[in-house]
């Protein structure tokens, strides 16, 4: 572990200040009133458990009935660094995800995909980068596309 000394006084700043935390708070909010909307929205899909990370990433995985049987989901994430709201493909271990990198590549899919940049995705696309937070229904509204292109892309290379 690398020392904090330094860090710690600037970490010890900001959660002084109260926005860290609240902004915090509501973008946890606001991922786990996605999940009920999908879940609640969409019965064709089995929606995961909600994971809030460590203020790296906010994620919950679905799934379909096609997909489970390949061992296969997606997850929807929100990226604290980057500020983007993210839909990965991933497996359901190593071997799953690996055969699948081989399987499926970001040219196959598309121009909107990059190749994993994490060690559990197969596949990533940034659906939506710095979102106006102040119109939460355009962002679920821009995710719930995002989803359905992503189904429809992934459908057509794996069937």
């Amino acid at each position: 572990m690398e020392p904090m000394n330094e860090s710690f006084s600037e970490y010890q700043k900001q959660i002084r200040t109260g926005e860290i935390a609240r902004v915090y708070k509501s973008l946890i909010a606001f991922m786990q009133s996605l999940r009920i909307y999908f879940k609640n929205n969409h019965q064709e899909f089995i929606v995961g458990s909600f994971y809030q990370g460590a203020m790296d990433f906010t994620y919950f995985p679905i799934s379909t009935k096609e997909l489970k049987e390949k061992k296969l989901k997606f997850v929807i994430i929100f990226d604290h660094q980057e500020g983007s709201f993210e839909i990965w493909l991933a497996g359901q271990n190593k071997q799953v995800q690996s055969h699948y990198s081989g399987l499926i590549t970001e040219k196959e899919m598309g121009d909107n995909y990059r190749a994993s940049t994490h060690p559990h995705s197969i596949l990533e696309w940034v659906v939506l980068k710095n979102p106006d937070f102040n119109d939460p229904v355009t962002i679920t509204n821009r995710i719930e596309e995002g989803v359905n292109v992503f189904l429809k892309d992934l459908n057509r290379v794996i069937g």
